[in-house]
């Protein structure tokens, strides 16, 4: 297995993950959002070249009072550097594998690697369903009290002592 950051070669079309939303996101936005530097697309591939899984890192900010109580006591008024997990799946014949927590350390690892170069502190992810909301909660992200968009955060330090990362 390797991961590999997406470009005009790799074939997207194959994948699958069961969740429609992710797949069409993946075979008709990708790349053309790569190209724009809008996001970076991750690809996990196999030793068959076959895409088991993919994740979304992009940049963005945050006001304290849009993080969880705990994370924004003391922060200034203005927008926090973060990094957003915007998308994560796993191809469909992998599920149940521990591909998911696989990617998930090494989107933070690469958020927190980030985090070194444009302050960023936090992780926030945008889960899909329920499904993706508890598979964030088990690895320690937390929701925002009154958030009707349902995002949460965690720190990065947090999340690389969660996923036992190197940090």
């Amino acid at each position: 297995m390797r991961v590999e950051r997406l470009n005009v070669a790799h074939e997207l079309t194959g994948f699958s993950c069961g969740v429609k939303a992710l797949d069409t996101w993946l075979h008709d936005h990708a790349k053309e959002n790569q190209r724009r530097n809008l996001s970076r697309t991750f690809l996990l591939i196999d030793d068959a070249d076959t895409i088991v899984g993919y994740y979304i890192l992009t940049m963005g900010g945050v006001r304290k009072q849009s993080l969880p109580a705990k994370y924004g006591r003391g922060l200034p008024g203005y927008d926090i550097g973060m990094v957003l997990l915007a998308r994560l799946a796993i191809a469909d014949f992998r599920q149940g594998q521990g591909f998911g927590r696989d990617l998930l350390v090494e989107a933070v690892e690469r958020a927190a690697d980030a985090g070194l170069h444009v302050a960023a502190r936090s992780i926030a992810v945008d889960p899909i369903d329920e499904s993706a909301r508890a598979f964030y909660t088990h690895f320690g992200f937390k929701d925002v009290a009154g958030d009707p968009e349902g995002r949460m955060f965690i720190r990065i330090d947090e999340a690389l002592a969660a996923l036992g990362a190197a940090g």
